[in-house]
This record gives structure tokens, sequence and C-alpha cells, in this order.
């Protein structure tokens, strides 16, 4: 069944949210992976009524159902709940395949995954609706909080220069190669809390200062790949998972720490 992990966190909640105020909720690269997204909103729903989830980009390419993505924000929005959006570096890719396509380009000439996911959405009477939500993406590089204490972008920071002065293409693109160091494992919370998505992990990746506190986690744990779908609760420090109901779809490049997974289960981690 569904449910919600804690992490390394002994400490952290392992109730639905009581504490009088919305909560704010990190959801992980979604990748076209709708019918995940509707179960993981469900579940959030669950433990923290009304809250405020913010996708950390990578909205609709590689997945089999990039319509129901479209579907499960705008319904969400629609009940009255507040969905912001940050820019993925797929997000930019597939806004620039839909300009180049209204300004008369051939769908065929297309690179293979943006002309996929345009044809998904396009079976499914969505273009227009994804077209609005990928230019509100891409508009926004991060949301942070008023004092600072969290932000929630794509990729992440150059730790020499700061989360101010990191340039947002670099928040947006931002990772080691293989064999290097990842930059968190440089980075010391000075900026506070920072949750990411972008570098798929097989299980989400929650780092803590000397008191326990988090000051990074990265929720992309690779749903288009046949892993999950992550949630983080900030405020209860408490990670939600759905797993991925079928196999990636075919073509799509998946990352090595997925490779030779088997089927996947429907079942929720907890």
């Amino acid at each position: 069944m569904e449910s919600p992990r804690t992490g390394s966190n002994p400490g952290a909640r392992r109730t639905p949210f009581r504490a009088g105020k919305v909560a704010t909720v990190a959801v992980g690269d979604v990748h076209g992976c709708g019918a995940e997204l509707e179960r993981l909103m469900a579940l959030v729903e669950r433990w923290f009524p009304g809250a405020r989830t913010i996708l950390v980009g990578d909205l609709f390419t590689k997945g089999p159902e990039p319509g129901r993505v479209v579907r499960a924000i705008m319904d969400r929005r629609a009940q009255g709940n507040r969905v912001d959006l940050v820019c993925g570096n797929h997000d930019l890719r597939l806004l620039g395949a839909v300009v180049r396509m209204q300004s008369g380009a051939s769908l065929d000439l297309l690179p293979r995954t943006e002309r996929i996911a345009i044809e998904l959405l396009q079976r499914a009477g969505l273009m227009r609706e994804a077209t609005w939500l990928l230019t509100e993406a891409c508009d926004r590089t991060e949301v942070r909080h008023p004092r600072g204490t969290w932000t929630v972008m794509h990729a992440g920071i150059d730790t020499k220069l700061g989360i101010e002065h990191t340039p947002d293409d670099v928040k947006i693109h931002l990772k080691a190669l293989e064999g290097e160091p990842n930059w968190w494992e440089h980075y010391d919370g000075r900026d506070g809390l920072i949750v990411v998505g972008h570098r798929p992990v097989r299980e989400p990746l929650v780092l803590r200062d000397s008191t326990g506190l988090p000051y990074f986690a990265n929720i992309d744990t690779g749903c288009a790949y046949g892993g999950t779908l992550t949630a983080y609760c900030i405020e209860a420090d408490q990670l939600l998972q759905v797993e991925a109901k079928g196999l990636p779809m075919p073509g799509i490049d998946v990352p090595a720490a997925f490779r030779g997974m088997g089927s996947p289960t429907t079942s929720g981690r907890g």
C-alpha cells in the first residue's frame, strides 16, 4: 500500500500533517508519468491536505502519458490548491520544439523525444494547455522561501558562487559527469535546504547536518525508467513515493542505475 517514508531522520513525522498551516511538498521529475502523478497527488492530499506542491521540472517528455500530467496539474489547481512549476532542462527543450513547430517546422524533423511528447499531447487534445504550462515553468528557475530557509530548483548550484550568484542556466542543467563528484558533495548548507531532481537516483537522497536537520534533497527517483515518483514535504521532513506502473518507453536512454530492474510493481513504497 502506498505510504510515507521518513528517510534517515528518526524524528521525522509519521502521522498526517496537522500543523494548522499549508505544507510545502516538492515533487521529483515527472517525465510524462501521468498515472503515477495522479496517485502521488492523492497520497499528498491524504497526508498533507491542501498542500502547496512544487514540481521540480521535466514535466512531459520520456513517459507515456503527458496528457495525464497536464490534467493532474490543472485538476489540482481547479480544487483550489497551489501548484508551482520550475524549469527543467527537458522543459526548455520541449518548449523550443513547440516553438519550432509553431513556426512551420515539420513534426518529423523534431528530435525524437520531443516529437513523441508532442504527438501524445496532441492525441490527448491538450497541446495548448501543455504549452501554457511549459511557458510558465520555463519562466521560473526556482521557488525560494521568503526567509531563504529552503529552495526548490531543478539541478543545483555552483557551491563556490552560492545560490544568489549561480547563473540560471547552471541551476537548470548542472550535472556531474560519470565518475565525478556531484555538486552536493561540496555543499555545506549555507544557503539553506536545497531540493532538486535532474540526476536520477534509485533512492531519494537527503543529507543532514550534525543536528539531523536536512540541507539537501534529491528526489528524482527515475519514475520514467521504472523507478518511483517521489514527493518530499519540507515542513514535515517526510517522503512520499509511488512506484512506476510499467516499464520505460522504448527508445529512451535509461541511466545505468536503472537498467535491468525488471518489471516494477504498482504498489507504493513504505
